[in-house]
């Protein structure tokens, strides 16, 4: 099809690993990135734990830059080579890679030392990460940023899309990092509330769930028109087949309690594509772990979905929160399971809600090979979003 777009590269960091194929490995092996925070600046909290990237996977000449800006130049570099974007236009590749808080770490360590590094504007803004890519990797079509909170990942893939549809560019560099585990914001969510008490950590979906634990990462993908890529050979992991943005106006940090706004974004995905609910074989959830969350957005699964026998999971319990990043880690590892003949299990899910009625992929995760596959983010303020993958 002409306008169809494909993947054609990918590349991801997070707490499990330093590459799509190292944590796709670590989280199918059954591990868990959540930790113990140590230092001075977490001792005002009891027992704080998070998901970080190691330091070690970061290079060397980034060191200097803020750490939302290194884990996205890191995820970039993996998906820039597969793709072997080298032989496309400089000016005829476009970015929407972004963060949802942008420098935030560089913003609270000036606020600490009182020190103004010479590059501090240049990592503060949310499009940051997007700048410093184009420069790194010598490219100069349009560049756009997207920060809607948690669902920043899909806002910037859909956007990515747009831009080669509209014929602003033969390829497109998109994506979103996340870099903000610090104190200053972890506390603002435990004191509403959110974060899991739970010694084996988040457990979405699960009767007793009690919240999530913060993580960081980034994740890129380069997305092009299928009739260029295969003009140029590139190597094609799966077919953009459809996406979908909303917004959920009911309370300012509450969702419509029947998920009633999630619904026309997954169907409006669904028609995109061209397919039935049920060809969908398997959904990446939100699925934060939040009592109200899992239930509000199972509502909207159960009556899209119905009884199909469509695998649902969510890896944050996994993976930790990733925040700006979770939208384009995640939908990396939907679009994974399409090559992989495999699916994700929710991690720390034991007993699933009544509430929350759908088929879960429980320990192990499953093998099962399917064809399409859709992955859900949601954002504190009502920002939705849906894309869904098919087998190249």
């Amino acid at each position: 099809m002409a306008n169809s777009i494909v993947v054609t590269g990918m590349g991801m960091v997070t707490p499990l690993g330093a590459s799509p194929e190292s944590t796709w490995k670590a989280l199918m092996a059954g591990e868990s990135a959540i930790r113990p925070l140590k230092g001075r600046e977490w001792e005002a909290f009891d027992a704080p734990r998070a998901a970080q990237v190691l330091e070690g996977w970061t290079s060397q000449s980034l060191l200097r830059r803020d750490r939302s800006l290194q884990l996205g130049v890191l995820s970039a570099e993996k998906a820039w080579k597969t793709a072997d974007l080298f032989r496309v236009a400089p000016g005829r590749i476009a970015t929407t890679f972004s963060s949802s808080k942008g420098g935030l770490l560089s913003l609270l360590q000036l606020e600490n030392d009182g020190v103004v590094d010479w590059d501090f504007l240049a990592d503060f803004f949310p499009h940051a990460g997007g700048q410093l890519l184009a420069h790194r990797f010598g490219f100069s079509g349009t560049a756009l940023s997207v920060a809607s909170a948690c669902s920043t990942g899909v806002g910037s893939l859909a956007m990515g899309a747009r831009l080669l549809l509209d014929g602003e560019c033969e390829a497109v560099l998109t994506g979103s990092t996340e870099a903000s585990i610090h104190p200053l914001i972890y506390a603002g969510f435990n004191n509403m509330g959110l974060f899991s008490q739970r010694d084996r950590g988040p457990a979405p979906f699960d009767l007793e769930r009690d919240g999530f634990l913060m993580g960081e990462g980034a994740a890129t993908l380069i997305l092009e028109l299928e009739a260029s890529a295969r003009h140029r050979r590139a190597p094609i992991a799966a077919r953009l087949a459809g996406w979908a943005l909303g917004a959920d106006a009911y309370k300012p940090l509450e969702m419509e309690p029947n998920g009633k706004s999630i619904v026309p974004v997954i169907q409006r995905a669904l028609h995109m594509a061209g397919l039935k609910p049920g060809d969908i074989g398997y959904i990446n959830a939100h699925g934060t772990g939040t009592r109200s969350n899992d239930r509000v957005e199972s509502s909207a699964l159960e009556e899209i979905f119905g009884n199909s026998r469509t695998w649902v999971s969510s890896t944050k319990g996994a993976t930790g929160h990733l925040l700006g990043a979770a939208g384009s880690v995640e939908a990396v590892l939907a679009a994974m399971v399409l090559e992989k003949g495999e699916i994700p299990d929710t991690r720390n899910l034991e007993r699933p809600d009544p509430d929350c009625d759908l088929r879960h992929v429980e320990k192990g995760g499953v093998r099962e090979k399917v064809a399409h596959v859709l992955s859900l983010s949601y954002g504190f303020g009502g920002q939705l979003g849906a894309v869904i993958f098919s087998k190249a």
